[in-house]
């Protein structure tokens, strides 16, 4: 059993606020909290159009697991971290056979360590943590979430957010802005096509 649960929101998103009226010509700023929220509307929209749904802008998220992966008594086998692009691993913990909570890698228990883990970003796949060589994952106390990875997904800053997904995100918005004089079918078409080139491997 594992789930995915958002710790911090992002705090941007891949366009601003007045290239989002820019681009649906607004000038009035009485309109602003409106289009703001279309505009995160129009983003979490487009995370989902991309099979296996991404991360745009920068979030912290965490991957609940019940115990570590173990395949047929491997203690090696990688934990797959969505959505993509993760940027980078915060923490994993776990709760010992004892019961304690612990980091892995750490030599005291209670300091987050890197040094006995590695992040694998693959081009055709979603990200992936495993012990490096000569680590494994260790035994946990078989209590329910038991095994807790906390990492940072999405693009490091708007400017590194391609351009397609940006001129997606424009139409989804346009298209709530004005449902009546955009054709559903066609923009639906035309968002696929620009995210068909945003995959697993296009990270920050």
């Amino acid at each position: 059993m594992q789930r995915w649960r958002l710790i911090t929101a992002p705090t941007t998103t891949p366009i601003s606020l007045q290239e989002a009226k820019d681009h649906l010509y607004v000038t009035s700023d009485s309109y602003n909290g409106e289009i703001k929220n279309k505009l995160l509307a129009a983003v979490d929209y487009c995370q989902r159009r991309i099979p296996g749904h991404a991360q745009f802008c920068t979030a912290t998220y965490e991957l609940v697991l019940h115990e570590f992966p173990d395949s047929d008594r491997h203690t090696d086998v990688p934990i797959t971290l969505r959505p993509p692009p993760v940027q980078k691993i915060t923490s994993i913990r776990y709760y010992n056979s004892t019961g304690g909570l612990t980091y892995y890698g750490s030599s005291n228990g209670s300091t987050a360590s890197s040094t006995t883990y590695t992040l694998v970003t693959e081009t055709d796949g979603p990200a992936s943590v495993e012990p490096v060589f000569g680590q494994t994952w260790p035994a946990t106390r078989e209590v329910p979430d038991a095994v807790m990875v906390r990492f940072t997904a999405g693009y490091a800053s708007q400017a590194a957010i391609p351009g397609s997904i940006k001129e997606a995100v424009k139409l989804k918005l346009e298209h709530l802005h004005d449902p009546e004089r955009v054709d559903e079918i066609k923009m639906e078409r035309a968002i696929d096509s620009l995210l068909a080139g945003v995959g697993y491997g296009h990270y920050s």
